[in-house]
């Protein structure tokens, strides 16, 4: 096997055997991989600090060419690391959300580069506490419309046209719906909730997490993101339990009805 070069986030890792470890990651050239580092629970390992969860490294492996084969670490440098993160418990299951989905992401993108760039930048923001729920918020929100199965926030999911005024989102069809559109029933909802989740399509993650926002339209799309995760693309989010339920992600009644 040729060695291969690669920049990559940890974001799993488990014992294996006396000293070694599998290490799942996400890279930048080729997004979700593996890798088996032997001898990294030695004290005296040179790779110990780059195979660590929350680091970012540059990694040389000899990397597979077969799916049933594993790949090997020849060697690791730690780059960075974002191991303050432990230190927050809601922001370690906000990136511990956003590693669930890339353990799965395969099946949706293949946009590794892309991907990768959005990751460091708002693992660098949690870690550092700056806004974490709303970095994590536009990731996963951000990742869904890097996919083969976005929501359908471009035109108006019944005419198919951008002409009239967006005044809804529905959510038994996971798409705008314009003014036009609207069936007897159907309320218009808050502009700035229409205006946020537009924008996921519109800018980059970069702008939108500068932005002040409405809490209760952050929430209600919150709460749209992970029930598309979880019914319509069929992921497992573990941690996502951890938060739901919690003061922070819930509005009351009458907040609700705006949405609904």
């Amino acid at each position: 096997m040729a060695i291969t070069k690669i920049n990559a986030v940890v974001i799993d890792s488990t014992d294996y055997d006396d000293y070694a470890k599998i290490v799942k990651v996400f890279s930048k050239q080729f997004g979700k991989l593996s890798f088996i580092a032997q001898g990294v629970n030695k004290s005296t390992s040179k790779n110990k600090y780059s195979v660590q969860n929350f680091s970012l490294s540059d990694f040389e492996i000899f990397k597979s060419r077969r799916e049933d084969k594993i790949s090997k670490l020849k060697t690791g440098v730690l780059k960075k690391d974002y191991f303050k993160i432990a230190e927050n418990y809601n922001n370690y299951v906000y990136s511990s959300i956003m590693f669930k989905i890339l353990d799965q992401i395969e099946q949706i993108s293949d946009k590794h580069y892309k991907i990768f760039k959005m990751l460091t930048f708002c693992l660098n923001n949690i870690n550092n506490n700056k806004d974490p729920f709303i970095n994590y918020l536009f990731f996963i929100a951000t990742l869904i419309q890097e996919s083969i199965q976005p929501l359908r926030t471009k035109t108006c999911v019944r005419c198919k046209k951008n002409t009239f005024p967006i005044v809804r989102f529905e959510y038994s069809e996971n798409g705008f719906i314009c003014a036009r559109c609207l069936w007897p029933g159907e309320k218009i909802q808050p502009e700035g909730f229409i205006k946020t989740l537009s924008n996921i399509n519109k800018k980059t993650i970069q702008y939108n997490v500068e932005q002040k926002y409405i809490y209760t339209d952050l929430i209600a799309i919150h709460n749209i993101i992970i029930d598309y995760y979880e019914r319509t693309l069929g992921f497992y989010l573990g941690p996502i339990n951890l938060l739901k339920g919690t003061v922070a992600l819930n509005i009351n009644e009458k907040q609700a009805e705006q949405y609904k």
